[in-house]
Parts: structure tokens; C-alpha cells; sequence
């Protein structure tokens, strides 16, 4: 039977219908790459979010591992998923499925979908009272020192008012090319069979790779780095039992690969990082990483292949170790006898819990074991070292390997934060109505700086639409320079007089948090009733004997209703031809010619030989938390040239809860130079 072929449990057939919604599902994708490896997210409405992991050219010094799967799913991923625990329900990070794995899950519902920002695809679910978001990136593999390995993180929000107990886990189908047995190589160990590691005795990194004589893909996952939350738990199983459950599965110790329902050979993963409460507004960050794993070989009877990280960072305390891990084939014709694998190591690097020389026993041929060291550096060690593992056995020729290391000073960000000081003030809004505040990244220490949360806090401000006001910005490279930025304004109904503050808010995968608070001067948006502009048709200025409309407007008053308003004008250079005919009602009472929004309208009396419009009234059904727009808007002709004035004499502004007069309120009138003909 093909690979997982078998959808939910019981399902035998499948319909047309199903068959090319899956398929045109497969074809939505979202993706990024390089030239060592590719991260493919799912767009589609089955199964959307979740993601697969291959090779593009894979380790540039073989042509074996090119374009080869390292997590199961290739176009269409569905086998690999997460689940957030809340409290005691499981809910599974995006789109249902259709198929057996997360099938008894919960779904929430999608905020942000698969989408590429700066290089990283993002998405976001709710799931219940948590918001989750995904990001995927690639970064520079501990081992290789390439960018080959994808960076999987999750940030998860409480945005409810009570606290709630969260937890998550991370199930990676992994696949080595065509291999789905190939065993898990951890420490001194080679798993083929259930196996948990918990946090206390977390590795740092396991590799998988099916020969050291001719490897076709070597896979690693990086499980413990400086600055990340290990997981708490750590299971070894196979693919069936994780994927018909969303949390807690079926793990029987010493139970081979073999996939539960089945009888092929399927290899999984899953990492748990327990339940802890989550306060209302807390975020948490989960890390982890997963692409090529680097090994040098020495060829010979006796193969030897060493990894460890290529760069780690100074540890001054001295309480930061890292893994060495040697790999010995037996390639000859018969059984090695007595084989020893000794680390030797400069004087820089100090062996930490365990002897140098490390007893493997008789070797088989064709068989492969493994040691292990935990090593750390001196504490003013900085600078390339070389170490060397030495592999005897009393039959067979010694055979030895040397790889470098490299000790660098631990990552160091400086954060820059630009943004405006004040605002203006144009036409009675605020000017510019937006603003940007823009964020510098550099990394000024030696080594990488991984998985942190930016965010915005902005509780008097609001964000444009389509923004994010957490950002995740990766894998911060030694030396490397980014920024981002994000555009706010006011909230809407906020009149200024002062200082608004907002703050940016790092949270590092570990949970320590920096708030760096900031400000910006809001000027004082005054209540105004005012004559605007005169328009002519066509533009230009008023002539002698043109026609022309001037809008009376009330702007940023607040809890707005209703008006009574009386006007004077000029009647030796101003007249209103039609009387009434020519007064229209403003913005504030019409919306696209309709009178939906008034309650009520009294026309204005018109007095062209006094020069008058009096008694205008009108009043909404509903009110504007802020006015802005005209009262009305009268058409005048310019009778005469010269300087005429139009005066506001009386106004009342009407609110829910009282009659406004104009102390409440600015009155500007205007003064209208009408040129001769």
C-alpha cells in the first residue's frame, strides 16, 4: 500500500468530487527556498497551515540528497501538525482536514493565512480564546554552517480576560529521500524503536542518515540552543500512532517504527512543551529547527564520521556545554574487535562528565555505533579550534578525522527606534495623518540571535489595517542589519492636547522581556464651526457675475446630533438666486444624496436685501462620535466686485446630552475677494 494512503479510519473509497477538491487543494501552496532546501506551507482550505521540508541542491559536496523530501508532504502537506493545548481542549493550528492526521482535533479560525513577509511565510489561527501564529524561515544549520535548515517557530497570544493553561506540540513526519526507517542518531545511541527524551536529559541535536560509506540525506534536528525553551518531552515513534491523536498517543517502549495500522516502516517526531498558565495578554514563543545535518568522514575499514556545532558561543560563567558525537562503520570484511573512540582536544576546549576514550565493543561488518562527549569552552576561549577523534581496534588500522569548531562572543542586538516626535495640524486634521515607527535590528556579537517577539504597544493608536503589531524577525545572523516598521494614527474620535505614548515590547524565546517606552506630541484638534473655501466650477478664482458654493462646516466635534445655525453675507456683492433652492443639506446629514442619517430638516429663511439665512435647522437619528463635515452648503453669485464677508452670527451644536454654545466651540467666518469680470 503507497505511503499513508488510507484517509480517516473506516473511509474506503473516495468520491470523484473529493478526489479533484484534494487535488486543486494540492496546488495551493505557499514556499520559500534557496539553494539547499525549500519550506512549502498548505494555502488550502483542507488542511491549509501546515508544512513540508525538502532539498532543493541539499549539501553542495553530493548530489545524493538533491531534491529529496526531509519532511513528508512535497506539494500537498497534511502529515505534519500542531496542536495547542488550552486547558483541556486540543485544538489544531489551521485549516481542518480531511485525512487521518489531527482528524479528532479542534479548528479555529483563520486570521492571517500562509502569506511571505520578509523572507518568512506567516500565518495565524485563533484557536479558542488563544491566538497562534506560525512562522517558518531558514536559517544557518549548528552543524553544517549553511542555510539548510528550516527555523519552526510558534508564538501563541492569550487574548481573553482570564488565564488559561497552555501547551503545544509539534509532531514533524520525517523522511530521509525515499527512507522512512532510517534510525534516529542521538548521542551514544542509534533509535529504532519508541524512545522519549525528557527536558532534564534533552540532547542538543539528532541526526538521521541511512550510511556513513554513502549517505543520501543526513537530516538533523536541533532540539537545545542558547536562547531557545527545549521541549519538555521529546518522542522517538512512529508516524500512525501521533497522527489519530492530537496530544497524548500511544508510546509502548521498545516498539519499533512500523506505522500503527500498517506494516511499513514510518518514522515521526513529536515535541511537547507542557501546559503553563498563560495570563491574560502573556505571549510565549516555541522554537525549533530541523533541515541537513553536517558530518565529516574519514574513509577506511573503519569509517569514521564526527559532528558537532560549527560555532558556539563564549560562555563566561562556564555552564554552557555542547556535543561532540562520533559515528564508526565497520566497512571491512569481518567483525572489528575491541574498538575505542578517544576525543583529543586543544587545550581551549574542556571534556565535561565523561572519559576521552570511549569503549564500542566488538563492531560487525556493515554495522554502525556511536559516542558522544559534552564539551564546553574556556571562558576567555574565542577563536577556531581543532579537535580530532581516534578510532582503534586490535584487527583493523586506526583510522581518525579532525573538524573545527569555532568559539565567537555571544549575540549581542541593538535595537534603533525612529519615529516622528509631533504632528502638525492642516485643515483641521491631523497632518501627517499617519506616522511611521520604524525599528533597527543589528547583531553586534559573533554569534546568531534567534526567534524574538517585537511588539508594538499602542493603546491610544491604531495600526493601518493589514498590520501585524508583533513581528518575528528570525534568525538574526552575526553582524546582519534589518529594520521594519509600522504605520499608526490616532484613534478615531481622539482630539490630541499632548503626549500619546506607545512602547516596543522584546520578548525572547525564553520569556524575558525588555519594554522600551516612547512617545509622540498629539496637538489639540479644536471643535470648529467654520465657512469654507468658495468653489468655482471648473476652479479658479470668484469673478464678477460667476456662480459659486460655499460648504459650512463643523469639524472634530464630538457626540454630534444637531445644529441651529443663522448666517449674514455681504448683499451688495453676494445674493442666493433660487433662495432655499440654492442651500443644500451637509455630509453630516446625507450620505450619497440620501437623507437616511436626519431626523429632521428646517429649511433656513433667506433675506437677500438684508443679507440673511435664518433659522436653520436639523438634527440626526443617530449621532457621530466625530463630526467632521459640512452643515450645509450654499450657492451664491458674485454680484459685484470686491471684498464680500460671510458671517456665522449664531450657532448652536446639539449633542445627546446638551445644547453646545459657542464657547464650547471655535467660529471662523470668511472674507471672499471677488475679481472683476
Amino acid at each position: 500500500m503507497p505511503k499513508k494512503s488510507v484517509v480517516l479510519v473506516g473511509l474506503l473509497t473516495l468520491s470523484l468530487a473529493v478526489l479533484l477538491a484534494a487535488a486543486a487543494a494540492a496546488q495551493e501552496i505557499v514556499e520559500i527556498s534557496n539553494e539547499y532546501i525549500r519550506i512549502v506551507v498548505n494555502a488550502g482550505e483542507l488542511n491549509g497551515g501546515r508544512f513540508s521540508v525538502g532539498t532543493t541542491g541539499g549539501d553542495p559536496g553530493r548530489t545524493s540528497d538533491d531534491h529529496k523530501a526531509l519532511i513528508y508532504g512535497g506539494d500537498d502537506p497534511w502529515t505534519s501538525y500542531t496542536t495547542v493545548r488550552v486547558d483541556n481542549q486540543n485544538w489544531v493550528f489551521g485549516n481542518p482536514t480531511d485525512r487521518r492526521a489531527g482528524s479528532d482535533g479542534l479548528y479555529g479560525e483563520i486570521v492571517q493565512p500562509p502569506t511571505v513577509v520578509d523572507g518568512k511565510i506567516e500565518s495565524s489561527w485563533k484557536l479558542g480564546p488563544i491566538q497562534v501564529w506560525q512562522v517558518l524561515s531558514i536559517t544557518r544549520s549548528s552543524t553544517t554552517g549553511l542555510m539548510d535548515t528550516a527555523q519552526i517557530e510558534y508564538h501563541v497570544e492569550n487574548t481573553d480576560t482570564e488565564s488559561h493553561m497552555v501547551g503545544l506540540r509539534l509532531m514533524l513526519d520525517t523522511m530521509l529521500g525515499a527512507n522512512d526507517g532510517a534510525p534516529f542518531r542521538v548521542e551514544d545511541r542509534a533509535l529504532t524503536t519508541d524512545t522519549v527524551y525528557y527536558s532534564q536529559n534533552m540532547p542538543e541535536f539528532w541526526q538521521a542518515f541511512d550510511s556513513l560509506s554513502n549517505p543520501q540525506v543526513m537530516a538533523q534536528g536541533t532540539l537545545r540552543k542558547a536562547g531557545i525553551v527545549p521541549p519538555d518531552r521529546a518522542y522517538f515513534t512512529n508516524w500512525g500512532s501521533v497522527a489519530d491523536a492530537a496530544w497524548s498517543f500511544e508510546f509502548i517502549p521498545g516498539r519499533d517504527f512500523t506505522r500503527v495500522g500498517e506494516w511499513e516502516l514510518d518514522s515521526a517526531i513529536a515535541l511537547f512543551w507542557d501546559p503553563v498558565v498563560l495570563e491574560p495578554g502573556e505571549s510565549r514563543s516555541y522554537v525549533t529547527y530541523y533541515g541537513l545535518g553536517g558530518v565529516t568522514i574519514a574513509a577506511g575499514e573503519l569509517i569514521v564520521g564526527v559532528t558537532s556545532p560549527a560555532q558556539v558561543p563564549a560562555d563566561t560563567e562556564g555552564f554552557q556545554t555542547f556535543s561532540i558525537i562520533a559515528y564508526v562503520q565497520n566497512d571491512g570484511e569481518g567483525e572489528a574487535l575491541d574498538v575505542v573512540a578517544e576525543l583529543r582536544l586543544p587545550r581551549e576546549l574542556e571534556l565535561v562528565g565523561s572519559p576521552a576514550k570511549v569503549s564500542l565493543g566488538d563492531l560487525p561488518s556493515g554495522e554502525t555505533k556511536q559516542a558522544g562527549w559534552q564539551v564546553r569552552a574556556q571562558s576567555n576561549a574565542e577563536g577556531i579550534f581543532s579537535y580530532e577523534v581516534v578510532v582503534t581496534s586490535t584487527n583493523s588500522e586506526t583510522n581518525r578525522v579532525t573538524r573545527t569548531i569555532e568559539v565567537l562572543s555571544p549575540a549581542r542586538l541593538q535595537v534603533l527606534v525612529s519615529a516622528p516626535p509631533a504632528l502638525g495640524v492642516k485643515n483641521e486634521r491631523f497632518d501627517p495623518p499617519t506616522f511611521d515607527v520604524t525599528v533597527f535590528l543589528r547583531n553586534e556579537g559573533g554569534t546568531a540571535y534567534y526567534g524574538g517577539t517585537f511588539e508594538l504597544l499602542h493603546p491610544m493608536l491604531e495600526l493601518l489595517p493589514g498590520q501585524s503589531a508583533k513581528r518575528f524577525p528570525g534568525t538574526i545572523e552575526a553582524g546582519q542589519e534589518l529594520s521594519f516598521k509600522w504605520v499608526l494614527k490616532p484613534q478615531e474620535g481622539f482630539f490630541g492636547g499632548g503626549p500619546l505614548g506607545y512602547s516596543l515590547r522584546i520578548t525572547s524565546p525564553r520569556g524575558e522581556q525588555t519594554v522600551s517606552p516612547m512617545s509622540i506630541i498629539i496637538p489639540l484638534l479644536k471643535p470648529k464651526v467654520w465657512v469654507g473655501e468658495p468653489e468655482v466650477a471648473g476652479g479658479g478664482p470668484v469673478r464678477e457675475g460667476q456662480y459659486f458654493k460655499l460648504p459650512i462646516w463643523a469639524t472634530n466635534i464630538p457626540d454630534f446630533l444637531g445644529v441651529e445655525l443663522d448666517l449674514s453675507f455681504d448683499p451688495e456683492r453676494l445674493e442666493i438666486v433660487g433662495k432655499t433652492l440654492d442651500i443644500s443639506m451637509g455630509t453630516l446629514f446625507v450620505s450619497e444624496g440620501e437623507t437616511a442619517e436626519t431626523a429632521w430638516w428646517t429649511m433656513p429663511f433667506v433675506a437677500n436685501d438684508t443679507g440673511q439665512v435664518l433659522g436653520l435647522k436639523a438634527q440626526r437619528s443617530t449621532r457621530l462620535p466625530n463630526a467632521f463635515g459640512t452643515l450645509m452648503t450654499i450657492y451664491f453669485r458674485a454680484k459685484e466686485a470686491g471684498l464680500a464677508r460671510v458671517n456665522i452670527d449664531k450657532v448652536k451644536i446639539i449633542t445627546p446630552e446638551a445644547v453646545l454654545e459657542p464657547s464650547y466651540f471655535d467660529i471662523e467666518h470668511r472674507d471672499i475677494q471677488i475679481q472683476p469680470r
